[in-house]
């Protein structure tokens, strides 16, 4: 094909796309088509040559964007602008919550400390968010036999916990006293429905006995949490500070990774936030032993909530 056949063929070519787009077309548009940049630089000296000798007006570039495009009336702007709502809440109760306990490993200073807190504060809930007994005998974990027997430990944790919410019941008359479970709560019925399911009827029946205390309403399913308002409370799954919030989208409250605090975030238009009650037992006893090496980054402490919201109170 010659030069003036293939030019003549080009200038066919960008009218009808023209006509298509109804706009002058680009460089791409024109490699869509099969037309090349040796047709457009060789044959036609450039796009605006081609575009002219097509009878089309060149593309117009866009505007130069300058510090011009800052420059406004702050006074008015000030004067139009509105705050971003952001969704309040209703005020929270009183809640006192105590984190893992591990008994017998309790620390006993700290508990001391709580049940005085609880005296001042004089809080609508109490709730212990699991981990209230150890079940150091139960765990999979290498450990030492020679401490006491499964039974003994039993009997102590137990003994323990019931003097426990009889202090914080006397204390605290008025308020509303939860027993939640954890993981290390449910070691045994975990392991005796391992090795033995056709017992789960029976070990269900002792093991809700063991975690039934008078005065105090216990939610026996480890995986339930328990709701007052938009928080809920559960023993916790997740290591990392937030993830609970993040995940179930609510404010959270929980213990399990023995490390205290508290941090929020805006998700949709409201702050959500996540407290964690950190350590209420004792980090040198035996039962508290599995960790890597003798220092770690556990909190002793509790948790708090009140009209002005969460916080947590260390040791």
């Amino acid at each position: 094909m010659s030069t003036t056949e293939r030019m003549h063929q080009v200038h066919m070519l960008v009218r009808d796309l023209a006509i298509q787009l109804q706009r002058s077309p680009n460089i791409y548009d024109l490699a869509k088509i099969g037309v090349t940049k040796n047709d457009i630089y060789k044959i036609f000296g450039g796009m605006p040559a081609l575009l002219q000798a097509c009878g089309l007006e060149e593309n117009r570039k866009s505007a130069k964007i300058t510090k011009d495009i800052f420059k406004v009336d702050i006074e008015a702007h000030l004067e139009e602008h509105q705050d971003r709502t952001i969704q309040k809440r209703k005020p929270y109760p009183k809640i006192a919550c105590l984190g893992d306990l591990h008994e017998p490993f309790s620390h006993a200073n700290l508990k001391q400390d709580f049940k005085l807190f609880v005296e001042k504060f004089q809080p609508e809930y109490v709730i212990q968010l699991g981990d209230a007994m150890d079940q150091y005998s139960a765990g999979r974990f290498p450990r030492s036999h020679n401490i006491f027997t499964p039974k003994q430990e039993e009997e102590l944790a137990r003994k323990n916990l019931e003097e426990f919410w009889a202090e914080i019941k006397k204390v605290s008359p008025k308020a509303k006293h939860i027993q939640l479970l954890g993981n290390h709560d449910v070691r045994p019925l975990k392991q005796t429905l391992s090795a033995l399911p056709i017992m789960e009827h029976w070990i269900e029946k002792y093991f809700t006995e063991l975690y039934t205390f008078d005065g105090v309403q216990t939610v026996i399913d480890p995986r339930e949490e328990y709701i007052i308002q938009d928080i809920a409370f559960h023993h916790g799954y997740r290591s990392k500070l937030g993830d609970h919030r993040d995940y179930i989208q609510m404010n959270f409250v929980g213990g399990h990774t023995h490390r205290g605090g508290v941090v929020f975030k805006n998700i949709k238009n409201q702050v959500l936030w996540e407290l964690n009650c950190g350590l209420a037992g004792d980090p040198t006893s035996k039962g508290l032993s599995y960790t890597n090496q003798r220092m770690n980054d556990w909190t002793l402490g509790f948790g708090a909530i009140d009209e002005l919201g969460p916080r947590f109170i260390p040791y």
